[in-house]
């Protein structure tokens, strides 16, 4: 069990980890899904998107589970965004979202994103 932004979490069975930090676990389920846990900014964008490019490039990915991600930038949703631009050239759909993350990306009107 580790500690991520004074809580526990423990990796579900069913789950690889694709990225750590002090701010936030990227995890990646077989069905091609990814679940977000802490909070993305400026000072991790860059990173996750590399470990999550490496993912996407998979058939069957581009699905992100947001509903334990606790606060997104415009830099961080930046970084998910150009993830839509991989060979595969989808757009990224984003679950279990928050009604202010929900608002935001409706007003941004990226096509980068669907929300599912």
């Amino acid at each position: 069990m580790m500690t991520v932004n004074g809580s526990f979490a423990s990796p579900p069975d069913n789950k690889t980890l694709l990225y750590l930090d002090k701010q936030l676990v990227v995890r990646a389920s077989g069905n091609g899904s990814v679940q977000l846990i802490g909070q993305i900014d400026l000072t991790n964008g860059d990173a996750i998107a590399d470990a999550l490019h490496k993912e996407w490039v998979r058939p069957g990915t581009g699905t992100v589970d947001v509903s334990e991600l606790q606060f997104i930038d415009l830099y961080g949703l930046r970084a998910l965004a150009l993830l839509s631009d991989t060979p595969l050239g989808r757009p990224i759909r984003v679950h279990n979202i928050r009604p202010g993350l929900r608002r935001l990306l409706g007003m941004l009107d990226w096509p980068a994103f669907t929300i599912g």
